[in-house]
């Protein structure tokens, strides 16, 4: 009687699994622009810059967190808010939002590194800047494109260093240059079709 219940419960869910679409996150963003829906706005956060364990990934984490009753036991995976690293800039050190985004009229997205323009037959979700964790830091992680806005929490420029976000810049020699170009920073597009 369980099984056929689990059964029918989950056949009941199938119409909201089948919702044609995509979703991406727009990092260094609060919202979506003119053709996505917002899922969510959030606080982007991932593992200290100085920890060499833990996730490598950035995560965008809910407004509205839920707590649990869960006690802590002795080893956890920490999670800390992301500052921007982007000395020459007036977002130096703001706390970095996110927006988890779905478009219904599309189906696939993807992140081009290198370059602003989408291929042809693609729709421009946003332009931004490839970042990405400091080389020199113990903590690895994951190359992301960060909106051009570099949208922060109003209020959050002190400086604590939890995740951090650098420019990302192309080193010539195993690189091709040309194409590419020694030192330039990287910009980066998310595309959708």
């Amino acid at each position: 009687m369980t099984l056929v219940l689990s059964i029918l419960v989950c056949a009941s869910l199938l119409p909201a699994l089948t919702a044609a679409g995509t979703v991406y996150t727009r990092w260094g963003s609060k919202g979506c622009g003119s053709a996505g829906a917002t899922v969510y706005s959030g606080y982007m956060a991932g593992s200290h810059f100085t920890h060499t364990g833990s996730g490598a990934n950035y995560l965008c984490l809910t407004p509205n967190p839920v707590a649990t009753n869960i006690a802590k036991p002795a080893y956890v995976a920490t999670l800390y808010g992301t500052e921007y690293e982007v000395t020459t800039r007036a977002e130096n050190d703001n706390d970095a939002l996110c927006a988890v985004c779905f478009v219904s009229t599309r189906s696939a997205n993807i992140m081009i590194p290198g370059t602003n323009k989408c291929p042809t037959g693609w729709t421009t979700e946003y332009t931004g800047l490839l970042m990405s964790g400091y080389d020199g830091h113990a903590g690895s992680s994951e190359f992301i494109c960060v909106d051009s806005k570099m949208e922060g929490r109003i209020g959050s420029s002190a400086n604590n260093n939890g995740r951090l976000l650098y420019y990302a810049a192309g080193v010539c020699g195993s690189m091709a240059c040309p194409p590419f170009v020694n030192d330039n920073i990287l910009q980066c597009v998310v595309c959708s079709k």
